[in-house]
Formats: C-alpha cells, sequence, structure tokens
C-alpha cells in the first residue's frame, strides 16, 4: 500500500514539474509576435544577393535548356535530310552541302548563344542543360560526315569549331552577341591625301576593339554517346541500301559499325550510366546490320525479303544473339 502511494506521488510530482514556470516548463508565457525585419542588416542584405545569383542562375539554366531543345529538333531535321541520299538519283552532293549550310548555321547562332550565357562561369554547372541537344547535333554532325567521306572528325576538331571571338565589352556592359561587327568610322580625306585645316584640336582615332574568346564546352563523353546513337542511323541506312539494290554499301556499313563497337568495348571503365545503356542499343544495331550481311550471302538476290528488321525476320540471327549475348561476337566479314 505503501508502495503504490509513494509511486503516485513520485507521479504527480514529475507531472507537475513539467509546467513550472521556475524551470522553463511549457507554463510559461511565449512571445511569438517578431518585431519588423531591418532591412539594412548586413544578414539580410546578403541572404538578398544570394537569392538574386540563385534566381539569375535558374534564368540561365532554363534559356539553356531553350536552346537545346531548338538544337535537338533542328538536328533531327538534318538527319532525316541525309537519309533522303539515293546513289539512283545522285543527289549526294547537294544534300550534303544543304545540311552542311544547316549545321554552321546552329553553330553561329545556338551554340554561341551557349557560349555567351557561359562566359566567365563554370561550365560544368551546366552542363546537364545542354547535353541532350550536344549529343543530338554530334549524331547530325557525324552521320554527315559519314555520309559524305564514311569517316567522322576528332572530338578536338569539333571542339574547335564551337569556339568564337567576339569584341570584348566593357566593365558592367553584356556580352556582344556572336557574329556582331564594329563599325568604326574612317575620316575623310582629300583626293591629293591633304586635310582641311582648322582651328579644332586634333582627334586621335580610337584604338582597335580588342577580341575575347568564348566556347561552348564539349565533354568527350557527350562526343561518345553522341557517336553511340549514329549507330542507329548507320543500321537504317544499311538496310535502305538493300532495298535500293546498293548491296556493296552494306558491308561497309557493318564494317564500319564493327569497328565502332570495338571501340566501344575497348573501354575499360566509363563510369557512366548512359554509356552502357548506348553500347546496348549499338550492339542491337550491329547485330541487325550483320544479320543483312548475313542474308546478302546467304540468299543473294533474296536478301531484300530477309534482310527486314521486323520480328520475323530478325529472329533466325537476332532471336540467338539476345539468347547468348555473352558468348557470341558478331559475324566479321
Amino acid at each position: 500500500m505503501s508502495y503504490h502511494r509513494g509511486g503516485q506521488r513520485r507521479g504527480n510530482n514529475f507531472n507537475r514539474g513539467g509546467g513550472g514556470n521556475r524551470h522553463g516548463g511549457g507554463g510559461g508565457k511565449r512571445h511569438s509576435d517578431a518585431g519588423p525585419v531591418d532591412e539594412n542588416n548586413p544578414v539580410v542584405l546578403q541572404f538578398r544577393e544570394y537569392a538574386r545569383e540563385l534566381d539569375e542562375k535558374h534564368d540561365r539554366y532554363e534559356r539553356i535548356v531553350k536552346c537545346s531543345r531548338d538544337i535537338t529538333i533542328e538536328s533531327k531535321r538534318i538527319i532525316f535530310l541525309l537519309h533522303t541520299v539515293d546513289s539512283k538519283k545522285n543527289n549526294q552532293a547537294q544534300v550534303c552541302e544543304e545540311a552542311k549550310n544547316r549545321l554552321h548555321t546552329l553553330c553561329r547562332t545556338h551554340f554561341a548563344t551557349i557560349a555567351k550565357e557561359l562566359h566567365g562561369l563554370d561550365p560544368y554547372q551546366f552542363t546537364r542543360a545542354y547535353t541532350a541537344g550536344m549529343q543530338e547535333f554530334i549524331e547530325a554532325y557525324t552521320f554527315y560526315e559519314y555520309a559524305q567521306s564514311q569517316n567522322i572528325s576528332h572530338w578536338k576538331g569539333l571542339q574547335e569549331r564551337l569556339r568564337y571571338k567576339i569584341p570584348e565589352p566593357k566593365k558592367g556592359a553584356p556580352v556582344a552577341p556572336a557574329g556582331e561587327k564594329v563599325e568604326e568610322e574612317q575620316p575623310d580625306a582629300e583626293a591629293g591625301g591633304e586635310t582641311m585645316e582648322t582651328d579644332d584640336p586634333p582627334v586621335e582615332l580610337a584604338s582597335p576593339q580588342k577580341e575575347i574568346e568564348i566556347s561552348c564546352l564539349l565533354s568527350p563523353m557527350d562526343f561518345v554517346l553522341g557517336v553511340g546513337d549514329l549507330s542507329g542511323e548507320i543500321m537504317r541506312k544499311c538496310i535502305n541500301s538493300l532495298g535500293s539494290g546498293d548491296v556493296e554499301s552494306c558491308f561497309e556499313h557493318c564494317r564500319f559499325m564493327q569497328e565502332l563497337y570495338k571501340g566501344f568495348v575497348s573501354v575499360g571503365n566509363p563510369r557512366s550510366r548512359d554509356f552502357n545503356q548506348k553500347l546496348f542499343t549499338l550492339r542491337q544495331s550491329l547485330l541487325k546490320s550483320e544479320n543483312v550481311c548475313y542474308n546478302v550471302k546467304v540468299r543473294g538476290g533474296e536478301a531484300a525479303k530477309w534482310g527486314s528488321t521486323d520480328d520475323g525476320g530478325a529472329a533466325s540471327f537476332g532471336g540467338m544473339a539476345r539468347e547468348n549475348q555473352d558468348e557470341d561476337e558478331g559475324v566479321f566479314f
């Protein structure tokens, strides 16, 4: 009985202790009304500056994303244009010239805009904003080079095309648009080369304006991923060549894709999830191209009937490849 009473007293004391004003319990009166914020406080001013910088960064990021979308759309259109090359129509030179002009227009406009946005900043903070457009552009550019000469340029050569020289802006002024020229007025002179004497003090000619170099960053991984997308276009070109009766080009396309696949497989540790996906897609495109060449070798004139990429035509070779992906390494011609 005494134990029960003692425990009850201890419980009551514990409950009373939580609300005591002397120990700062919940029973004390709290002041919830905050005073006005001093806008001249250095801490408040510093956080205002942080907010302005973040808003500016987000706005710049969205502008770069918009440019990337425009680059993606135009690059896809150029790829569709390059697929219209037909040996029977003999239109390769005309189509390649039009694709070249449109690619150079992309470099002078959209990529120049991105380069101006990245000037003076860390470009790696914004690479995710335009990586999709850059990869699509790499696919279109390398496909144009392949359609013209069946060869692709080096990564550094393409990076040089994305460098621009613009007049140096004044302090506090925005960067001038790419390609804009500053015209300087030249003094008039007489036919004999004599100048008219006046009482005004001589005017000093302005010194030529300095130029600065800006660039749009092309990371090696974006270039590799864009070249990985090229395999799908070459696979389509291989099948289209079979349909048009150009059998020899099918083997050329297949050999190029085999060399491309060997280069991708030789990469030891890419540290990129996208790279593994591109490698898987490249392997599937290579198997389809090898299936076409296999049917050309075996069936000859009937290869156009069996060289399709549908499920029925690809079941004989592609199905076997899906079952033994780790063992089979393709057919080399």
